[in-house]
Formats: structure tokens, sequence, C-alpha cells
């Protein structure tokens, strides 16, 4: 990335002026407000909405880093829509911008693994890993390791995935959200009292909302729909003891008073917990 030198001013018209060797950039706030709704967008999985508003950002704001970050944004949105040869544009336009953008190559690498491409992901994971090594800031280091691990369990790569994970871990061991992603490698490889201990740790570091409650009710789901061998919510609640359904159905409640709604879960919820 081209050293810049920065000197910031916040003027009445709510501008932020950075002076580079490239040249001088302006982000208004207004930009900034509208990259992070976007982004709230695409971690809520509104791709289509998150899409529109990265479209905006790209047509309205000329900073150097509001089309980095609006590239990078468009690129998730598209690969959430699983449109991975225009979120591969989309990264690619970005990496025209900042060839060292760890979200565009992270994006890239996504598209490029929906496109089939798989040695392509893997070169590109690989400059992300050695991005990450000089990188002296702990917590984004830990970030990327994060989502590279990501990356690993999407492709069922559950050894590699968890090995990336402890190493975010690692770095930055009060980030909750490692550990809810932790939890959920642990649940897809079946590793379920190890994914609620993550989940138990997650809460335990302050992360105490649907995503993480959510999660949980869906493995003890998982937990009982496998010890007793069905799917079938009359005959699970049926089966299940009366310890397994309390357990469930306050895990069920509290995922609800923090915000969580699942209709599948409503309709369990009237089998089981009676």
């Amino acid at each position: 990335m081209k050293t810049c030198l920065r000197f910031v001013f916040l003027v009445l018209s709510g501008f932020v002026f950075t002076h580079c060797k490239s040249g001088l950039v302006t982000t208004s706030n207004g930009c900034y407000d509208l990259i992070q709704k976007a982004r709230n967008q695409n971690v809520s999985g509104d791709y289509s909405d998150a899409l529109a508003n990265f479209n905006e950002v790209l047509k309205k704001c000329d900073a150097y880093d509001a089309k980095e970050k609006g590239y990078a944004g468009k690129a998730t949105a598209l690969n959430g829509l699983h449109q991975y040869n225009e979120a591969l544009g989309a990264a690619e336009a970005g990496l025209k911008v900042d060839k060292t953008s760890i979200d565009n190559l992270f994006e890239k690498a996504i598209a490029e693994q929906g496109l089939g491409m798989n040695d392509e992901a893997k070169a590109n994971l690989a400059m992300i890993i050695s991005l990450t090594e000089k990188n002296q800031n702990k917590a984004e280091r830990a970030t990327i390791y994060a989502k590279i691990a990501a990356i690993d369990s999407r492709q069922q790569q559950y050894a590699d995935a968890l090995n990336n994970i402890k190493q975010a871990m690692s770095l930055d061991p009060a980030n909750a959200d490692f550990y809810i992603l932790q939890g959920d490698m642990l649940s897809s490889s079946g590793r379920y009292p190890e994914a609620m201990d993550s989940y138990d740790q997650a809460i335990g570091k302050g992360r105490s909302d649907a995503v993480v409650w959510k999660a949980k009710t869906e493995l003890l789901v998982r937990m009982n729909q496998k010890k007793y061998g069905t799917e079938n919510a009359s005959v699970l609640a049926a089966k299940m003891n009366a310890s397994e359904k309390k357990n469930l159905c306050e895990t069920l409640r509290t995922a609800q008073d923090r915000g969580m709604k699942d209709i599948n879960m409503d309709l369990l919820q009237v089998a089981v917990c009676k």
C-alpha cells in the first residue's frame, strides 16, 4: 500500500481530507454512513439491499478508501447472492484501487471458489497469509486469520479452519465473534459438545444476542435429533427426557427473548415445550 502523509481536518461541511502521494482524497461523512449501513446489511444477509447501497457508494463517492471499500462490499453482496462472475469483477476492480486490499482479495477468493477456480482461490489465500504476517496490528491480523478460517470451513476443510481460528484467538482472545465461528465449525464437523462450549465462551465474553443463542438452540436440536434418530418434532418430543426438554426449552426462550425469529423453532416449541 502506498505510504501516505495524513493530515485530517474536521470541517463544517463534514469532510475528511487526506493527502497521500497519490493525491488529495476526500471522504464525506455521508459516504462513510452509507458504507456502514451497507456493511451491516451484508452481515444480516440482506444482500440485495447491500448491493444497491454499495452501487450508490461507487457512484457518488470518489475517495480512494470509499472506492476500495465499495468494491469489496459489492463483491461481498454478489458472493452472497451467488453471482460469482460479477463478484469476481467487483473484487478485481477493488484490487485495481489497492492491490493489497485484504477484503477484496478475500472476496475474490470466495468468488473463485464459487466458480470452481480452487487453485486461484488458494493463491489468493496464500497472499492474504503473507500480508497478514507483515501486519503488526494484532487485531487486524486476527480478523484476517478468521476470514481464512471461514473459507476453509466453506470448503469443509475443518482441520485447517480450526487451526486458523485458533490462530485468530491467540492474537485477539477477547473477540467473542471468533468463538462463535469456531462453534459453527465444530458443529458442522459433528463435534457438538465442543461447539456448545465455544458458544458458551462467546456468551461469557459478552456476546449474548440472537445470533449466538440461535446457534445454541439449533445445536441442541441437532444433538437430540442425532441421539433419537428423528427430525420429526412430535416423535422427538415423545422421546426426549424431562431434563433434555427443560434445557432445550429454556435455551429456546432465551433465544427468542434476544430477538430470534424462526418459524421452525416456533413449531418445535409447540411440540416440545408444553
